[in-house]
């Protein structure tokens, strides 16, 4: 019960045991009746500037409350006129200033964490407290592939661990961390792409080793190759050559950039693409499209990753009959399909390294070369066995080029 209710009851009290004191008194002694009303009349007078006094401005302190919990922290109390109420009145709008500043604080802070969140590189992947995923940003949609699913679901709370992309030159470092929140640890996990970082340290590190080697056994050859027999001349020149076609991979140079249509630069490749499937009696389709498909492309090193993949693709089938195909898709797509060998997964997680290949005098070049070029045309792409139809495909996605109106 309300305390306005209480002090309604206690008025009424008093009204009763004073219309009964009043009645006996007005019988026996009429004066002190009119005085005695008089007294009840005054008094009734005072508990009304009581309750104006007391109870309404608990009533508006009650008010304030339910404010707060409905988080209405705009309003603020009037003064009641009542010293002691005031003191409350004025401590409450304080607190409720300073209540208001830090959640106008809080909620900036947390509207820039989002904005911050939703435009970085990194991958953000919010769990509950089961660990079930409540919330990713856009790059952690964009590197949430199979294998990295896999990892994150095996990564122990406090752990880091790298994770390759098998078939792609991706690679990825997820940690699995938490923040407290309420009492309680959430946990999160942050992926990030080491990709380009190791991509530089490698060519850095192998372009310094390739150039001292190439160095070195190109001066001894041209100083010893004139005073030897032929056989032995020939032996040093194909080790100079060896090592010239290292040399090669560190020299290739920016792409010029040039608005191509993509189908028809494919085509335009047809005559040394099919002259080298004919040599291996190897069947080559071209499934192009009509329709203009836009990039920005260096003929001559696109050219060159078309020829290494097809070579790839060849020497993969072998000596069996077997059909490579060409394909041009929307948006922006090239697949290079073989009925090939396949690639194992073991395999996979290896491709694009530096100078791995499986071929017994393979050099590892070939993919290297592919790699590089194609990530300095911003492409994203990948080499795959399916397991379903044991075709292997590379898939080379362009970046879309917006047309102008």
């Amino acid at each position: 019960m309300k305390l306005k209710y209480y002090f309604a009851i206690l008025i009424l009290g008093i009204v009763l045991l004073a219309g009964v004191a009043l009645f006996a008194t007005f019988r026996s002694h009429p004066t002190l009746f009119y005085v005695t009303e008089c007294f009840v009349v005054l008094m009734l007078f005072y508990l009304w500037h009581f309750y104006r006094k007391t109870i309404r401005p608990y009533d508006t302190l009650i008010g304030g409350m339910e404010l707060v919990r409905d988080l209405d922290l705009t309003t603020r109390l009037a003064s009641s006129g009542q010293h002691e109420t005031d003191v409350i009145v004025r401590t409450f709008n304080d607190l409720l200033s300073r209540l208001r500043s830090e959640h106008l604080r809080l909620e900036e802070q947390y509207t820039f964490l989002n904005l911050l969140i939703e435009a970085s590189p990194m991958g953000v992947i919010q769990c509950d407290l089961d660990g079930n995923t409540t919330s990713m940003n856009p790059a952690a949609r964009e590197m949430l592939s199979p294998s990295v699913k896999e990892a994150i679901h095996a990564l122990p709370l406090g752990e880091t661990t790298t994770v390759r992309i098998p078939g792609e030159p991706q690679l990825f470092r997820i940690s699995h961390l938490s923040f407290p929140d309420r009492g309680y640890q959430h946990p999160f996990f942050l992926i990030e792409s080491l990709t380009s970082e190791i991509r530089l340290a490698e060519k850095a590190a192998y372009e310094r080793v390739i150039r001292m080697i190439a160095h070195e056994v190109n001066n001894s050859v041209a100083g010893i190759i004139g005073s030897l027999s032929g056989d032995e001349a020939e032996r040093l020149t194909a080790l100079s050559a060896f090592v010239t076609r290292f040399a090669d991979v560190v020299k290739i140079p920016q792409p010029q950039l040039q608005l191509c249509d993509l189908s028809e630069e494919v085509d335009a490749c047809r005559p040394f693409l099919e002259n080298l499937c004919t040599q291996a009696h190897v069947q080559i389709e071209f499934r192009l499209t009509d329709e203009a498909i836009p990039v920005h492309l260096d003929t001559v090193l696109f050219q060159q990753v078309l020829i290494n993949i097809v070579k790839n693709a060849v020497e993969s089938i072998g000596a069996t009959q077997g059909l490579i195909t060409l394909e041009v898709t929307v948006p922006a797509t090239l697949t290079i399909t073989d009925n090939g060998r396949g690639i194992q997964s073991s395999v996979a997680k290896h491709l694009f390294t530096p100078f791995f290949s499986t071929k017994p005098q393979g050099q590892g070049l070939g993919l290297l070369l592919i790699r590089d070029i194609l990530t300095s045309h911003h492409c994203t792409f990948s080499l795959l066995t399916d397991p379903e139809d044991k075709l292997t495909r590379f898939a080379i996605q362009f970046p879309i080029q917006k047309t102008q109106k």
